[in-house]
């Protein structure tokens, strides 16, 4: 578990997680050189038990939390992995559902719910209104298209399926948890699948995928690099399509900033993966660009973009 400045809120994790039904568990946290009071917080916490280690970032590695989780990979002990961020809560049944679900399989995944502000306990009780998470025909292209929602702590890996896919790449600003278990499925695992919300993450604080969506330049480098793994490993029409969505989606927000910059790089991603693979896409594709020219003259009217969208 990476932290950082999480004072306000670290507490409530930590409790979480020695509320665990499953008691056989240990856990590393890594601070990535908090400022504030978290680091002081945290030893109060847990300085007593012995299940805690709680360690200082190196600093010769990279600031981040992908620095942090994968020095944090190097003290573990235990035959499986758990990612957890330090703003999020546990179910209490959460590790003793995924160890009874896990036997020789590689990893379970859960639901995921988000709640903001204070936690409310009562959380645990209600029935989670998301759709029903099952486990698909075909594991990693379902993920690598959004049809299998697996975020980084959604999975309780087995240690030896996942080392050989580590470390996670530190130089990626978003998408690092997707590039990692896109390499990580591709090769088949076997998976369980737990239809049941047992991890509470907290939304509308700040974050590094929050950024991209407010500021398309920021992360826009690290999205072209975890989308380049995944079509290294597969050129399928599905995968191709689910990409080109996505990028026309980060053209279209740099439209909106009038970031032209970003929005040429989104052509020039769609264009050299070939992402428009039929003679309709690249039709489609010669309207937007024809379409983009115009915008960029007159400057305005980024909206009548979006029929141009409908793939």
């Amino acid at each position: 578990m990476p932290i950082y400045n999480r004072a306000d809120v670290i507490e409530a994790t930590i409790n979480s997680i020695n509320a665990q039904t499953y008691t056989n568990w240990e856990c590393i946290i890594v601070d990535d050189g908090s400022t504030d009071a978290t680091v002081k917080t945290l030893n109060k916490l847990v300085n007593s038990n012995a299940k805690y280690q709680v360690f200082n970032r190196p600093q010769h590695l990279t600031k981040g939390p992908s620095a942090c989780r994968n020095y944090g990979v190097t003290k573990i002990k235990g035959d499986y992995i758990q990612f957890f961020d330090s703003d999020d809560i546990m179910h209490p049944n959460h590790l003793l559902l995924k160890m009874e679900a896990i036997k020789n399989n590689d990893l379970v995944v859960c639901k995921l719910k988000s709640f903001s502000g204070t936690f409310n306990a009562d959380a645990f009780l209600e029935e989670s209104t998301a759709s029903k998470l099952e486990k698909p025909k075909h594991v990693f292209e379902a993920f690598v298209t959004g049809n299998f929602p697996m975020m980084m702590v959604a999975p309780l890996w087995k240690t030896s399926s996942l080392k050989p896919y580590l470390p996670i790449r530190e130089d990626l600003h978003i998408l690092e948890d997707h590039e990692l278990y896109a390499r990580a499925l591709f090769k088949t695992k076997s998976v369980v699948v737990i239809d049941k919300a047992l991890i509470y993450y907290r939304v509308g604080a700040q974050s590094s995928t929050n950024n991209f969506y407010t500021n398309v330049s920021y992360g826009l480098a690290s999205y072209f690099e975890a989308k380049s793994t995944v079509l290294r490993l597969s050129q399928s029409h599905a995968v191709k399509l689910s990409i080109l969505k996505m990028t026309l989606g980060f053209f279209r927000q740099a439209l909106a900033e009038r970031n032209f910059k970003a929005a040429n790089k989104c052509l020039g991603f769609i264009k050299e993966k070939q992402l428009c693979y039929s003679f309709m896409l690249k039709l489609k594709c010669k309207r937007i660009r024809f379409f983009y020219g115009i915008f960029k003259i007159i400057g305005k009217g980024d909206t009548k973009f979006k029929p141009l969208f409908k793939l």
